[in-house]
């Protein structure tokens, strides 16, 4: 049986007021605060609990947990960072010019000299409707995300525009 939409709500508000009261009453680590975001993420391809995760950690009582606790610090920004690209990615899937916004916060928030930082510049610039350098592409992992932001290369090169959507799948 599938849930309506209202019927989702109040399970996901739930969930998030574990995570809470989790954190600040001290039952659950930040890690696994951070485990239980990136499953909440993962559970559905299209990453819909993105928006909801990005609340969550953009929340004061949150962002003061970090500040207090600096230790934690570098796991937020990871978690942030990837949840920024889940959420820019929604958006562009979804042909949002606001998706570049979310990308930079995304880029922002990992580790400059990363793949992953690769990546998300590569996608970045492409969102842009710039054409990615390949020594950008190179410093992406191999295999799926190299392939991605040659897509997105061919796309531009074809259409003159971007097609998030149609240049991810292919």
């Amino acid at each position: 049986m599938k849930l309506s939409e209202q019927e989702k709500e109040p399970q996901a508000q739930s969930n998030y007021e574990v995570l809470r009261s989790g954190l600040f009453g001290g039952s659950l680590s930040f890690d696994e605060v951070r485990q239980r975001l990136y499953e909440f993420d993962q559970a559905t391809p299209t990453r819909d609990a993105s928006e909801d995760n990005l609340k969550f950690l953009y929340d004061s009582e949150v962002v003061k947990f970090v500040h207090d606790h600096p230790e934690t610090l570098q796991g937020y920004k990871s978690t942030l960072s990837f949840t920024e690209f889940h959420v820019a990615q929604r958006m562009a899937w979804a042909g949002s010019e606001d998706a570049a916004e979310h990308f930079k916060k995304a880029l922002e928030n990992t580790d400059s000299n990363s793949s992953w930082a690769a990546y998300i510049a590569g996608t970045l610039l492409y969102a842009e409707g710039k054409e990615i350098p390949e020594d950008l592409i190179m410093k992406a992992d191999k295999g799926r995300n190299r392939e991605i932001l040659r897509n997105f290369n061919e796309g531009l090169k074809l259409r003159g525009v971007q097609n998030y959507q149609e240049d991810y799948s292919k």
